[in-house]
């Protein structure tokens, strides 16, 4: 029972990524973050939920530095800092320092796991996912 209820998440979470992907006019223009498409760059997400859902509706910016292997996430609650690493379609963020306020934010030591991590080069946008939730940057 365990594997279907699984099965089922993980067929919600690629509708929703092949959804908003689409919206997007999902074109040769969008393919997997890397070094050159984020470092030194800035995005803004309506909602951060995808990075710790105490910041569901709190808009967040997530920031990458250092030929994009360091981060820096923020929002009105806080702000997190780590490193970052590219693989597959994905990006890890191991958070290492954290001003959030036990459950208002990713702690020190938290790993957030973007399942979903794609640059949409002619919009200049970061899509990102983390299990069910799925959103583009503004």
């Amino acid at each position: 029972m365990q594997r279907v209820r699984r099965a089922i998440r993980d067929l919600v979470v690629l509708i929703v990524i092949a959804s908003a992907l689409r919206l997007l006019g999902c074109s040769d223009s969008v393919q997997q973050a890397n070094i050159n498409d984020v470092d030194n760059q800035s995005f803004t997400f309506a909602s951060g939920a995808v990075f710790n859902q105490a910041l569901a509706n709190v808009s967040t910016t997530l920031a990458f530095f250092n030929n994009a292997r360091n981060f820096v996430l923020s929002s009105s609650n806080g702000i997190a800092t780590g490193t970052n690493t590219f693989a597959s379609s994905a990006c890890t963020l191991a958070v290492t320092s954290s001003t959030y306020p036990v459950n208002t934010g990713p702690q020190a030591n938290n790993v957030i796991t973007l399942s979903t991590c794609v640059f949409n080069n002619s919009a200049g946008t970061l899509i990102i996912s983390n299990g069910a939730i799925a959103i583009s940057s503004v």
